[in-house]
């Protein structure tokens, strides 16, 4: 199967309470990539990049034997974020080039046709900006394969409920945390949080826990999945992107949506063990995963 990310990548340049510094690759499209990496080898990130991109990260991309075809270059530099770490484990984040810099690279509505055209699983994570989905609404229209929209923080409030519920009803699946869930329909209830995502009658939602796992809603069950135990965790960051981009792995292939929760916990629990993305992931993590998961290799 073959599959698309449609989100940002950049550069984190991590700068650690005792003076170490790191730079790696980081957005929330390649700790999706990376979720959905684990399980299936051709995927692929759709968004702008600078042209110094492949010179950061292309050693990375190779390792991986992940393409970089569907980069664009859209402008001399990618997005470059300061990410200063404290002693009691907080973070400020600071970008480079500031919030037009990054906007002016992410993927357009209009890009996304030859998306659906090529690929049988689609990773999206963006909010709900009326211009990117009017095309890809219309683009998305007989597409035969599964697309999985991850909502973005800043679209998750009760006032843009309506618009939410509009596109993620257009979608195959959804993905959104319970934070954001009870923002968006003003409710400190799990439970009421959980009946409204069910009445959207979607193929699957995938409503997220954090350490406490998540919950499966689909049309015709309800289903809890744990997060993966004894998972030491270094760095949250990623761990939805990641486990969004496993949930669309599973749903591709037709799994169960308890399956599908599992390996979106496997996803995650493989992007939080580290600062930043792992360094290579291989066919022995692969056959690891599967086995956690209950998928025959």
């Amino acid at each position: 199967m073959k599959y698309a990310v449609i989100s940002a990548v950049a550069t984190d340049e991590i700068h650690f309470p005792d003076g170490r510094e790191r730079i790696v690759p980081g957005g929330a499209g390649i700790y999706a990539m990376c979720g959905i990496r684990l399980w299936e080898n051709d995927v692929q990130i759709v968004t702008g990049v600078g042209e110094d991109y492949r010179t950061i990260h292309g050693a990375w991309y190779e390792k991986n034997h992940i393409s970089m075809d569907r980069m664009k270059i859209k402008d001399e530099k990618s997005p470059w974020t300061l990410i200063q770490y404290f002693e009691d484990g907080e973070r400020e984040e600071t970008p480079r080039y500031g919030l037009a810099h990054f906007q002016k690279l992410e993927t357009t509505g209009e890009e996304m046709q030859s998306v659906f055209d090529a690929f049988d699983g689609v990773y999206i994570f963006k909010n709900t900006d009326e211009l990117f989905w009017t095309e890809t609404l219309k683009a998305h229209r007989g597409y035969k394969g599964k697309a999985i929209w991850e909502i973005a923080a800043d679209a998750a409030f009760p006032e843009n409920l309506e618009k939410v519920e509009k596109i993620a009803k257009q979608m195959d699946a959804f993905s959104i945390n319970i934070t954001e869930a009870k923002n968006l329909f003003g409710t400190n209830s799990r439970e009421k949080v959980i009946e409204c995502l069910k009445g959207w009658g979607l193929e699957l939602i995938f409503l997220r826990q954090g350490a406490k796992g998540a919950v499966m809603i689909s049309r015709n069950e309800i289903v809890e999945v744990g997060s993966m135990p004894n998972v030491k965790v270094e760095d949250p960051t990623g761990g939805g992107n990641s486990s969004t981009g496993g949930v669309l792995c599973g749903l591709v292939n037709g799994y169960s949506p308890k399956t599908c929760g599992k390996m979106g916990s496997i996803s995650a629990a493989m992007c939080i063990s580290q600062h930043g993305v792992p360094e290579e992931i291989t066919e022995e993590m692969r056959r690891e995963a599967c086995r956690k998961a209950g998928i025959e290799v």
